[in-house]
């Protein structure tokens, strides 16, 4: 990313930056919108800001969502808040939940990013908000038999594709906020319930607005 080639012009945010790569409930994101002081549009994504955070929504992996970062002033000393989608590879996480991501695994290419098994990510001290681990993937085509097999034996609940590379890239402890959207298996992926999905998503984002406060 610090490449003498790629030197946006630098974009000014509040202390806190909340990143929302898709958010299924529409008419709560219509608030988010409207409750802004000032909307910018950052290539295809969107910045609400507020007077005491950001929201950069509308992000598609990590690559999109590290380039969209290099457009913020002074990023790795924002306060990070995650809030995205996971499959379950837990049976005992078989509904949409929303759940703070303590560990996160690299998966794939994110291997060869550090030496490090998992990287840490905050705590979250909020009641009745659960807890799981998660690998990053580079992408959906590496949930396959094989690679199940390889992962069933790991202290890994969920699978996503941006939290670890997001961490690498902030060098330091983020809060990373996921909520269930599938359940995946030797035989497949499951989707669950996309009202639910939904649902525990307006959870999730008002979790981290109680975190700001």
């Amino acid at each position: 990313m610090n490449s003498h080639f790629f030197k946006p012009k630098k974009i000014d945010t509040s202390r806190n930056l909340i990143l929302l790569p898709f958010f299924p409930q529409r008419e709560y994101l219509k608030k988010i919108e409207a409750g802004s002081i000032k909307k910018k549009s950052i290539l295809s994504s969107v910045m609400y800001s507020y007077s005491d955070y950001d929201v950069l929504y509308g992000f598609l992996g990590y690559s999109n969502l590290l380039t969209l970062l290099e457009f913020i002033s002074r990023i790795r000393e924002k306060n990070i808040y995650f809030l995205g989608t996971a499959g379950s590879l837990n049976p005992d996480l078989n509904k949409p939940e929303v759940l703070n991501v303590e560990k996160v695994f690299p998966g794939s290419i994110f291997k060869y990013f550090t030496d490090k098994e998992f990287l840490n990510l905050k705590k979250s001290d909020i009641p009745g908000l659960g807890n799981a681990n998660g690998i990053s993937v580079d992408l959906i085509q590496r949930e396959n038999p094989l690679w199940y097999e390889g992962v069933k034996q790991m202290d890994i609940d969920i699978v996503e594709m941006e939290i670890f590379p997001l961490c690498w890239y902030m060098e330091k402890e983020i809060t990373a906020h996921i909520v269930v959207s599938d359940i995946v298996s030797e035989s497949g992926i499951i989707n669950l319930n996309r009202k639910q999905i939904a649902e525990e998503s307006v959870r999730g984002f008002e979790y981290i607005l109680e975190s700001i406060k």
